[in-house]
């Protein structure tokens, strides 16, 4: 048979076959294209490849003519592709074949358009008896150089009849320049019902975006656009919201980020998550936030940052190791996301130059990006067949073997990830789609503007690639003030065009030739394409200026002294055009952290910007709390955490740094060297140190080291080792009344004892005696932590106070707090003697369970739980309870031995603790009717999403196939006699890669790691086996077992089955029968918890043992309640 593919051995005739069928199948039963609902990301990727491969085919032979008749559905994605962009009727096609990179043959585009109509009939779309340009715009939608037209239509309309405004061709404005609506006008005219359609869902957007103004693109929108008009309407949207005019030249309002993103941090090497900034009400107010990363969840507090009036400070939180997800709570203001960071089934992290995570796009623009894999990966241009360019490569840090590779993508066609003959997601490149910004200069050191952009003096370049039409282009330019994120500056400079080369081009924006006066301004810089294209950019710009900053005795850095920090003055000069300064003199203070100023010109432009001058900060081990902070601290020798470790940043290199103890006499008794752990960091332990100082009656820890700039030894004392702050704390009439207070700069830290879960209040200023705030008083016991202030730095209270705290005593309990929560307050004060069972309280419940011993507390809390075991369940994923003891919890609170019921519908505890998700989902799949196919689908997806397929084939056959492979067996037996290096070997060869890539919990590498998790913990285990003795207790169930079903009893022997020729009486083999007790407890306690088993006094006897062994290897436990779990209900169907 002939086929009129040239070249069988092309390496994208693979991706042409399958994409046709994909598309194909999507349209299939469509009436418009865009109801397959295809992305312009998608069709960008589409475009690329597909014009590679018909360029590649035809340079090898083949006509085009036949290479579209076989690929109609590439040929018509691709053609309405290009049509939601363009508004060129006459170079419509020959720019569809250049844009696709092949020649504009006039054949060639005079038979595109001939068979516009009979390629759509072949893909089963709507054939209007029309143009095929405007048949083409109608499956669009809307082109996107006209959305802008369209919208200030819209708004300069009001309720009159668009449509008719646009086919009498009367719905020009005054001076509105070289807009169009032609394409539009078409797409009205021909299918009137369409475009009423399209145009009722532009307007329910808009309508959104009017009732949420400042927080709209960040809700969940609309759906009646289809994603390829929703796109370009949000876009121009979010930069010129409802009610903008002269759109087409409007630079548009700044814009902020709404939502944590990934980012990568290459100067570390290490992959962040960044909190957004967020409104704060008032100065000392701050944005709470709850961030869950597999099941722990972590509290942290973001404010306003020094000078800033409104916004939050942005917060980046190291990613510690690969995972698949991070849940994100602002518990200010009510707001839950889930971040997804590494995809099981395409294991690899994109990032743009400057951090930007480009994972999820289809096609990347950039010239360079940070690949993130695993390092037995390698990256391919599958276009060309050949490896891409590596530039630079770095091991990313806490990630087992993952590497970052700087990739040069200049002369790529495209980026695929391939680890073991698997390949990733195959994605496009294609650079020429995007604008680029250049600083030729670095900028000016220690200033910024107040909304903290650096500044810089001298040019900003566009930097623009060849265009994609393959001809000469206008493009244009407009420059505003930058005002605040929402707000529109004034306009700078009237739009200018600029005319593009077609081979591309750079282009100065600030013309120094323009004005006789310097460019000084915070400035937002706009460039708007023929097809819609816009790309936007901030700028600070003062030029000519020229900065030195002074400290001291001309050192690096700020550094404590007896009162506050160093002195420091910066020196401004100008170039060749003046300016003038006000003040005259910028100079910071010892007390002060930074100096505001401003550069003036004489026509009248005013910058003010701040001065901060860098300063040392270091984070000093202490046990109430270590955190960062700048100037000297005061406290007691044995105040000193040995635990710790000293970190230290100066903002660059230390040159042989050293700390160390000196006694009172100011002789040295021990000296550590600091080690540089990352570009901006020295470290060192603290251990010798703190263990020198705890013998001291007094003294102090200092720090040396050579500065590179005054190029000499810089001391600096970091804390003096002194008496106690106060040796006692009293309440009396509503104030705090400290013993024996010293004479020092103190703040104190207040937490109510009878609510552990509220957070600290700061006291400043503290004094002999110190009211206490209303809330305060009466509240019941308090725990008072005095520090030393730190006026540069904003020292956050630690979660809970240390054992050094003080208390004061007085009666009552606190109620500043909900209804719940007083409640429990009185009842952890004696008041109530029930523990309440608000199910918002839960998760706090799970914390005090956790951290009392109280039995009187222990059993109302867990007969709290016992009355709703669902809701208990989901609150335990809310909790600050870590991961790792979440199923030692759940054994010693007796849930394991309950039957739960189905959740609420508005739950996701599975993006917080995929085990506990589970368990939910598997309790509604049970109450679920089977004969509800919809819901059960439903349901079974997402327990597939969060627990992986295995799950699935456990409840439909009743038996866990990973038993058989995820085990303890002889040979393993083998390996722990081996040495320590032997070991190491072995286990690097058999697990490596199922570390690389985060499974989900059925998953068999996931099981296999949970499993082998007991022999890295094996001393450990062989331990708490024999002084537990638990695996007697396992044995009578295991008979027990038998007796109530013989197949559950099979899938419980597996493991052991599998230990065949072990001695495992042995102690030293003890360890290896922990899989076998694990499984064999929880499928006794699932099936006592559905009635397929009496009540064990066994299982209950041995339950404080197997709640021990959770903490030691709790995804061995927590995956065999899953397991158990599914085998019983899958059990509990076939009766």
């Amino acid at each position: 048979m002939s086929t009129p593919f040239a070249d069988l051995q092309d390496s994208l005739l693979l991706w042409a076959s399958q994409t046709e069928l994909d598309i194909a199948g999507r349209l299939s039963g469509s009436g418009w294209f865009t109801d397959t609902a295809l992305t312009a990301d998608e069709l960008e990727s589409i475009d690329r490849f597909y014009g590679t491969f018909l360029a590649r085919q035809i340079s090898a032979g083949a006509g085009l003519p036949e290479l579209l008749e076989i690929t109609p559905a590439l040929a018509v994605a691709t053609l309405i592709s290009h049509a939601s962009v363009t508004t060129d009727r006459d170079g419509f096609f020959a720019d569809h074949l250049v844009g696709l990179g092949l020649e504009a043959r006039e054949e060639w585009a005079e038979h595109l358009e001939a068979q516009v109509p009979a390629l759509l009939a072949r893909v089963g779309l709507t054939v209007l008896d029309v143009d095929a340009i405007d048949l083409l715009a109608v499956h669009a939608g809307l082109p996107w150089a006209e959305v802008g037209t369209l919208l200030e239509l819209l708004d300069r309309a009001g309720d009159g009849d668009i449509a008719a405004l646009l086919l009498q061709d009367s719905w020009a404005w005054p001076d509105m320049g070289d807009e169009t609506l032609d394409i539009t006008a078409a797409v009205a005219g021909v299918a009137p019902e369409r475009f009423g359609a399209i145009l009722e869902g532009i307007n329910e957007l808009r309508a959104f975006a009017l009732e949420h103004p400042t927080s709209w693109p960040d809700r969940e929108m609309p759906d009646s656009l289809p994603p390829l008009v929703a796109e370009p309407v949000i876009a121009e949207l979010r930069e010129r919201p409802v009610g903008t005019l002269e759109r087409a030249s409007a630079v548009g309002v700044a814009t902020r980020e709404l939502r944590p993103r990934l980012i990568f941090d290459a100067r570390r090497a290490k992959v962040c998550l960044r909190l957004p900034q967020q409104r704060v009400r008032d100065e000392l107010g701050e944005v709470s936030w709850r961030v869950n990363v597999e099941g722990t969840t972590r509290i942290f507090r973001t404010g306003r940052p020094w000078g800033e009036p409104t916004w939050s400070e942005s917060l980046d939180i190291t990613v510690e190791r690969q995972i698949r997800e991070a849940t994100v709570q602002d518990v200010s203001n009510g707001i839950t996301w889930t971040t997804p960071v590494v995809d099981t089934d395409d294991p690899v992290l994109i990032f743009a130059a400057n951090g930007q995570n480009l994972t999820p796009v289809s096609t990347l623009h950039h010239r360079e990006v940070w690949v993130l894999t695993p390092a037995d990966a390698t990256i391919a241009d599958v276009a060309t067949g050949q490896d891409l360019p590596v530039l630079e490569e770095l091991d990313v840090e806490g990630w087992t073997s993952w590497i970052a590779r700087r990739l040069d993508l200049t002369q790529a066609a495209s980026l695929q990830v391939t680890r073991t003959s698997q390949s990733s997601r195959l994605r496009s490149v294609d650079p020429r789609q995007r604008v680029s910004f250049l600083h030729p200069s670095e900028p000016l050191d220690d200033v910024r503007s107040l909304s903290g952009l650096p500044v810089y003096s001298g040019e900003l370049i566009a930097d623009f690639p060849p265009t994609p039409s393959g001809r000469d282009e206008v493009w244009q330019l407009s420059i505003s003030a930058y005002a605040r994120p929402g707000a529109a500056g004034d306009e700078i400079s009237p739009a200018e065009p600029l005319e593009v080369p077609a081979e591309g081009g750079q282009f100065a924006i600030f013309d120094p030739e323009s004005y006789d006066s310097p460019w000084v301004g915070e400035y937002l810089v706009r460039v708007r394409g023929p097809r819609g294209e816009s790309f936007r950019h901030r700028y600070t710009l003062v030029e000519g200026m020229i900065t030195r900053t002074l400290i001291d005795n001309d050192r690096s850095v700020r550094i404590p002294a007896v009162s506050g920090l160093s002195d420091a003055q910066l020196y401004i000069n100008h170039g060749d055009k003046p300016f003038g300064i006000d003040p005259r003199r910028v100079v910071v203070d010892a007390h002060s952290a930074g100096a505001d100023f401003a550069i003036e010109t004489e026509e009248g432009d005013r910058l003010p910007l701040r001065f901060t001058p860098p300063r040392m900060a270091f984070e000093l081990p202490v046990r109430e709390g270590t955190m960062w902070r700048t100037t000297r601290l005061i406290c007691t020798p044995r105040d000193l955490d040995a635990a710790g470790e000293l970190r230290v940043r100066v903002g660059g290199e230390m040159g042989r740094p050293q700390v160390r103890v000196l006694n009172n006499h100011g002789t040295p008794v021990r000296t550590v060297t600091l080690k540089q752990t990352d570009p901006l960091t020295y470290s060192a332990p603290f251990r010798a140190l703190a263990t020198s100082a705890a013998t001291l009656p007094s003294g102090r820890v200092e720090i040396e080291w050579v500065d590179a700039r005054a190029d000499e030894r810089t001391s600096v004392t970091l804390a003096e080792l002194s008496t106690p702050h106060c040796s006692g704390v009293t309440v009396t009439d509503g104030a705090l009344v400290f013993e024996e207070l010293a004479s020092r700069s103190l703040d104190a830290w207040v937490w109510p004892l009878t609510a552990p879960w509220a957070p600290a209040v700061t006291l400043s200023e503290i004094e002999k005696s110190t009211p206490l705030p209303e809330s305060l008083i009466d509240a019941g016991p308090l725990a008072v932590v005095l520090h030393s202030v730190d006026p540069f730095t904003t020292l956050r209270a630690p979660q809970y106070p240390g054992e050094g705290a003080l208390t004061a005593e007085q009666s009552g309990y606190y109620t500043a707090q909900n209804n719940g929560l007083e409640s429990l307050s009185a009842f952890l004060a004696g008041e109530l003697e029930e523990a309440p069972t608000d199910p918002e309280i839960m998760p706090i419940l799970w914390e005090l369970l956790a951290e009392t011993d109280d039995p009187r507390s222990r059993a109302a809390v867990s007969a709290t739980f016992a009355s709703a075991p669902s809701a208990a369940i989901a609150a335990l994923a809310d909790s600050l309870v870590p991961a790792g003891l979440q199923p030692g919890r759940v054994i010693a609170s007796g849930l394991a031995t309950v039957a739960s019921g189905p959740g609420s519908a508005t739950r996701d505890t599975g993006h917080r603790a995929a085990w506990l998700g589970a368990l939910e989902l598997l309790a509604e799949i049970a109450a679920t009717d089977e004969s509800d196919r919809p819901a059960q689908r439903e349901l079974r997806n997402r327990l597939a999403e969060i627990a992986g397929r295995g799950i699935l084939t456990t409840l439909d056959t009743g038996h866990d196939s990973s038993l058989d492979s995820a085990c303890i067996d002889q040979s393993t037996v083998f390996i722990a006699k081996m040495d320590a290096a032997q070991q190491e070997a072995l286990l690097a060869h058999f697990f490596s890669s199922a570390e690389l890539v985060p499974g989900a919990l059925s998953d068999d590498n996931a099981r296999l790691l949970a499993v082998f998790e007991t022999f890295r913990r094996r001393e450990e285990l062989i331990d708490l086996l024999t002084s537990e003795d638990l695996i007697k207790p396992a044995v009578s169930l295991l008979r027990g077992l038998r007796g109530a079903n013989r197949a559950l009893y099979s899938n419980a022997r597996v493991r052991f089955d599998k230990l065949d020729g072990v001695n495992t009486d042995e102690r030293e083999n003890a360890w290896a029968l922990a899989p076998v007790v694990s499984l064999v407890f929880a499928l006794a306690a699932r099936m006592h918890a559905h009635g397929l088993m009496g009540k064990s006094r066994t299982l209950e006897a041995a339950s404080r043992g197997w709640s021990r062994m959770a903490d030691i290897v709790p995804d061995l436990v927590s995956g065999d309640l899953i397991s158990a779990e599914a085998m019983v209900l899958a059990t509990l169907r076939e009766a």
